[in-house]
């Protein structure tokens, strides 16, 4: 079971940020446990406060994950690691010299991408509907994103709230790690949902279409 720390942490991480109010609404807890909790946290060095200026009235404070922060609720980042140094062992010397600091890093994430999504086709094409994205999100999940989905018109919407690529690479473009990924391991290609105003830069959304008959019982959160 997690922690109300974790769940902060976590939470923090899908909003990019919350105040107290928003934390203690989002989780049913008193304003000054949360309180307690954050201040536990920044202790820690996990989240850290930022001040936002109104014209009237006491300080308002917005809460957001360190760079510890981020690190501790994120999984896998060895696993990338070692995916990425493979990937870059068999590289072309004509890639590494052609294609500039941005392209050689977006290809190097794009053929790991597809490395990984081809070492878990077969047991992905051996579940059905929803099960075949909640094996998609622990794998995410396993190499240092912080992947979720949730239901959505004609499939499930998968969200990664800390994609490792626009993380440590960046660029507004297509995603090389996700979509690479996804249209690999369901050998289908997949639909980029809408961008909410507030989304965190790096965010990724995909619409994944489930079957009519996928069994509801199995929708919600991994």
């Amino acid at each position: 079971m997690h922690s109300t720390k974790t769940e902060i942490l976590a939470l923090l991480k899908r909003t990019d940020g919350a105040t107290v109010d928003e934390l203690s609404s989002a989780l049913g807890l008193a304003s000054m446990t949360v309180r307690q909790h954050l201040t536990a946290l920044e202790r820690d060095a996990l989240v850290r406060a930022q001040e936002v200026r109104r014209t009237t009235g006491r300080p308002h404070f917005r809460y957001r994950l360190t760079e510890g922060g981020h690190r501790s609720i994120a999984e896998g980042y060895d696993r990338l690691l070692a995916l990425l140094v493979t990937e870059l062992g068999v590289l072309e010397p004509a890639e590494l010299a052609t294609s500039g600091e941005q392209g050689r890093r977006a290809l190097l994430f794009r053929r790991a991408a597809i490395s990984l999504a081809r070492r878990h086709r077969g047991e992905i094409a051996a579940l059905h509907g929803v099960e075949q994205v909640q094996r998609i999100v622990a794998v995410l999940r396993a190499h240092g994103g912080f992947a979720e989905w949730h239901e959505a018109e004609g499939g499930v919407e998968l969200r990664d709230f800390g994609c490792v690529y626009r993380s440590n690479v960046g660029g507004d473009g297509a995603c090389e790690w996700h979509e690479p990924f996804l249209s690999t391991i369901l050998e289908a290609p997949v639909e980029p949902a809408p961008e909410p105003a507030d989304a965190c830069a790096d965010c990724c959304r995909y619409i994944i279409a489930v079957p009519a008959g996928a069994p509801a019982a199995s929708r919600g959160h991994p």
